[in-house]
């Protein structure tokens, strides 16, 4: 875990393009070879970030229905919806590093942070026993939601006023948007 936290503080700070493994090295106080012990590249490191926030992820939704009553399939989605922009937005400079190496030509092309099949399988159901969706419309909006809220925060953060004192929160201001697309009155 001290290399992934290491490897998201340095592409938090340089990016993920400029980011190098012996950058990554540096701040965690480690020699650079034994980063390689461990990770090809930046990538698979920049791979176990993802698989870290996917653990958080199904940790929090499995708690989230788990915890609710089946009746409120819809209290289960805004909470984690409200959930994940937190998590997001504490995140943000992390998120835009990667967020750019997956719209980069060569890099993931948005493939890492939409498989998750097993949230977006909870998602599509939670969505569909509130009446929100129609399964039948073609649209994965279980895989949907976690990519708008992802690419809403980097898009959000990227374009905000440096030192912009807003009464509106990032995590706020993505929430609210990631529910309107979805038809869902945030405050119900």
């Amino acid at each position: 875990m001290q290399i992934i936290n290491a490897a998201s503080a340095v592409f938090a700070k340089k990016g993920f393009p400029t980011a190098r493994m012996s950058d990554v090295a540096e701040e965690a106080g480690i020699a650079q070879g034994t980063i390689y012990r461990f990770f090809e590249s930046k990538e698979d490191i920049a791979l176990a970030l993802f698989a870290v926030g996917e653990e958080a992820c199904r940790t929090e939704l499995t708690r989230l229905i788990e915890e609710t009553p089946a009746d409120q399939p819809l209290r289960v989605v805004r909470e984690y919806v409200q959930w994940y922009a937190h998590y997001l937005a504490r995140r943000r400079e992390v998120v835009v590093a990667l967020f750019s190496w997956e719209l980069d030509p060569v890099g993931r092309h948005g493939t890492d942070i939409g498989e998750r099949p097993w949230i977006a399988e909870r998602l599509s159901e939670l969505l569909d026993a509130a009446g929100v969706t129609d399964a039948s419309a073609g649209v994965d909006f279980g895989r949907l939601v976690p990519l708008t809220l992802y690419g809403f925060t980097a898009l959000a953060h990227l374009y905000r006023t440096p030192g912009e004192d807003s009464k509106v929160t990032l995590e706020q201001t993505v929430a609210d948007i990631t529910l309107r697309v979805l038809g869902i009155d945030a405050w119900d």
